[in-house]
């Protein structure tokens, strides 16, 4: 997890840097797997009868109680990354997990399709401010030379979330014998990570008595210096801050990145199970077992991306850095997803899909990275402006077959895996204009001296 920039030790004479700030990765992460674990979870419930019934749910109110996630999560990414920035990460990623996990818990106490969707909105409202946070949390307790390994791992939790999901829900359910009973299981867990986050992170790294002046020097090294307590006024940096969003083209041009970049990676998770079983013939079971391999395949990309990103930059320096693998990577999934549709073996199909997997999450670092590179103080307002666009296009793969006349029975799903090859080439070629070494906010002046 430790780069060779960042092992532990003084960085001069004296006592050796203490390892608090990967207690805080750590803490981080746990969080990033609960996150990934409460989103889910409702998709595995739902898919039971009795559970249906008991919320009086038919088939497009179960459709919007998905939607109603998605809404909430994308529209509140830059405000509740702007809260965080606004009023301290350690106060605003614990309301966050309790809130969400709260929630979670009262869906279990839900018996109608209103209740179930109010419950979800707020749940996505909750959830839209845990990766800007995070990132900001990051971008203040780790060292530049290590951003990338830190975002990787956390990162990392979120997809480790997202495949024990399905399984851990379906063997609880078995377990307790009601679906009811683990949304509260799940939401108790919640409240006790939110706890043990409290008592272990702190804003910054001076504010934590366990770190030690060695590692908070290791920590600022190689930074610019903090303007955490300059004096000029929230209104101003805030108006500056949303300026320079607007006005930053290597910002627009990695939203554009995230935007295509999930229109292709989401069809794994939406659209894959449905074309091994229905083109490729394969059991349920099989299909099953057959997409997780391949997201399984992505964590290892997801872990492998950190080094990587983090290599690249200390060779190549910030911008080629981080540019490097995400239009290595981006290109390679496109080349998967154009290779997939000549292969009739499913086994041979997966590999093609974990190719894309793999190749989607190793960039995710550089991503991450990237926006703590730029943003200054604040990350978490623009780590959440990315992510809003990359989960607008989370929103927009589901509906590609229906779009390019494709049905789930339909045999021509090389139109399908064109287009979201295509997708992959326009992030490969919009990340190459983006440039980690220009801000997106210029520091400004205070207002007295």
């Amino acid at each position: 997890m430790v780069s060779p920039r960042d092992s532990g030790q003084a960085t001069g004479e004296g006592e050796p840097a203490s390892n608090i700030r990967w207690l805080v990765v750590l803490a981080v992460t746990i969080t990033s797997v609960l996150l990934y674990l409460d989103r889910i979870c409702i998709s595995e419930v739902l898919k039971y009868d009795a559970a249906r019934r008991d919320l009086h749910l038919d088939a497009d109110q179960i459709d919007w109680s998905y939607s109603a996630f998605f809404i909430a999560y994308a529209l509140a990414q830059v405000p509740s990354g702007w809260f965080a920035d606004r009023f301290g990460v350690r106060s605003l990623l614990t309301f966050y997990l309790l809130s969400w996990s709260l929630l979670t818990a009262l869906c279990g106490l839900a018996a109608s399709f209103p209740a179930l969707f109010v419950l979800r909105l707020g749940i996505g409202l909750a959830q839209a401010g845990a990766y800007p946070t995070s990132g900001s949390l990051l971008s203040r307790w780790v060292p530049l030379s290590s951003r990338g390994v830190a975002s990787s791992v956390v990162a990392f939790g979120g997809r480790l979330g997202a495949v024990l999901s399905p399984k851990l829900t379906t063997a609880l359910i078995g377990s307790l014998g009601s679906w009811r009973p683990v949304m509260a299981l799940y939401g108790g867990a919640g409240c006790l990570a939110a706890a043990a986050y409290w008592a272990i992170v702190r804003d910054r790294p001076d504010e934590h008595p366990g770190c030690n002046a060695a590692e908070r020097a290791l920590i600022a090294k190689g930074r610019p210096p903090s303007r955490d307590h300059e004096t000029t006024s929230h209104v101003a940096q805030t108006a500056a801050m949303l300026a320079g969003l607007i006005k930053s083209g290597g910002m627009w041009l990695m939203c554009l990145s995230q935007f295509t970049t999930n229109v292709g990676w989401a069809f794994l998770i939406t659209w894959l199970p449905t074309y091994l079983t229905k083109s490729l013939q394969v059991s349920d079971e099989t299909g099953a077992s057959m997409t997780s391999v391949v997201l399984f395949t992505g964590m290892g990309g997801m872990l492998a991306g950190g080094y990587v990103t983090d290599w690249t930059t200390r060779r190549f320096g910030l911008r080629w850095g981080r540019i490097l693998p995400l239009v290595v990577s981006r290109f390679t999934a496109a080349a998967a997803f154009l290779l997939a549709g000549y292969f009739r073996s499913p086994w041979a199909a997966v590999t093609a899909f974990a190719v894309v997997a793999f190749s989607t999450d190793l960039g995710v670092a550089g991503t991450w990275a990237f926006m703590q590179d730029v943003g200054g103080r604040f990350v978490g307002a623009v780590l959440g402006w990315g992510n809003m666009w990359g989960n607008f296009g989370a929103a927009v793969s589901p509906f590609l077959p229906r779009w390019l006349s494709v049905g789930p029975e339909s045999a021509n799903w090389n139109a399908v895996f064109t287009a979201c090859a295509a997708a992959f080439v326009i992030s490969g070629i919009a990340s190459l204009g983006i440039d980690a070494t220009k801000p997106v906010v210029s520091p400004l002046p205070s207002a007295k001296r």
